[in-house]
């Protein structure tokens, strides 16, 4: 396309006619377009858009057929896209703050929140996917199986992110395959299992209380005055609870930098 672009401007200096499109996907052209949220165009509404271009005397072109809601998250899931931002509807669903979403699951029964958080994650697999029902998503079906890659990972990362309020890595599937699975690892950040001996409360309220601290570091930059004394006390409550004698690195004499990479390599914070 870029080399036929190319040759059309060339033409259209010189004073002779030229016209270079860039097509999009026509109708019956197979899944792989409609997945990139370019559904295939029916022959007469294409051959109509080309003859529209060829009155209108333009250059160089593309026709297709795009769902920009669902395109833009896709192609913005990795970087922004200032073309694209003028283009794209504004987001209007807030995201549901941590301790909200983390109270609301904690009153539920075992079988409520499971069921809860996989509906939340099957919600979400089925918009990237651009199915019409999340009840269309079998969980257990692994996401390589329907289709994913590693740009709608991130894509679905993101959403995840947006609807619980807690930071993913972009690796996510890759590590819970399958929505059963990743719905399980989304559970638990909000409330972890119990020990074996059914005394789990205290390790189930500290380790919900990091999953708070978790979602609140992801955006504190280790550089900042703030972070340096959130680092600070980090130091301290880890040198007097005794926790980080198993770390690879000496709390007392960590930089800053370190220790974010501690609490990163620790909880998964990026």
């Amino acid at each position: 396309n870029a080399a036929l672009d190319g040759l059309a401007w060339r033409r259209r200096a010189q004073g002779l006619v030229a016209t270079s499109v860039a097509w999009g996907a026509w109708a019956d052209s197979g899944m792989g377009a409609a997945q990139r949220q370019l559904p295939g165009m029916p022959p007469e509404l294409a051959v109509a858009a080309l003859q529209q271009s060829l009155v209108e005397d333009e250059t160089a072109l593309m026709i297709a057929d795009v769902e920009w809601s669902s395109f833009g998250s896709r192609f913005t899931a990795v970087r922004p896209s200032p073309l694209l931002s003028e283009l794209l509807p504004l987001a209007t669903t807030p995201m549901e703050p941590v301790e909200e979403l983390a109270t609301r699951l904690r009153d539920m029964s075992r079988l409520e929140r499971d069921r809860a958080v996989l509906e939340l994650v099957r919600a979400q697999v089925a918009a990237v996917l651009g199915h019409a029902k999340p009840a269309s998503v079998d969980p257990s079906r692994t996401f390589q199986e329907v289709g994913f890659d590693s740009l709608t990972a991130v894509e679905l990362r993101n959403r995840l992110a947006t609807a619980t309020g807690v930071p993913f890595p972009a690796s996510v599937i890759f590590d819970y395959p399958t929505p059963a699975a990743l719905a399980d690892h989304v559970r638990t950040r909000f409330v972890p299992d119990e020990g074996e001996d059914g005394a789990g409360g205290g390790t189930t309220s500290v380790l919900a209380e990091l999953t708070r601290l978790e979602a609140a570091l992801s955006d504190l930059s280790p550089t900042d005055m703030a972070g340096a004394e959130v680092a600070a006390k980090i130091k301290s409550l880890l040198s007097h609870w005794g926790a980080a004698t198993n770390s690879d690195i000496e709390v007392d004499s960590a930089t800053d930098e370190e220790m974010f990479d501690l609490l990163g390599k620790e909880f998964g914070i990026s």
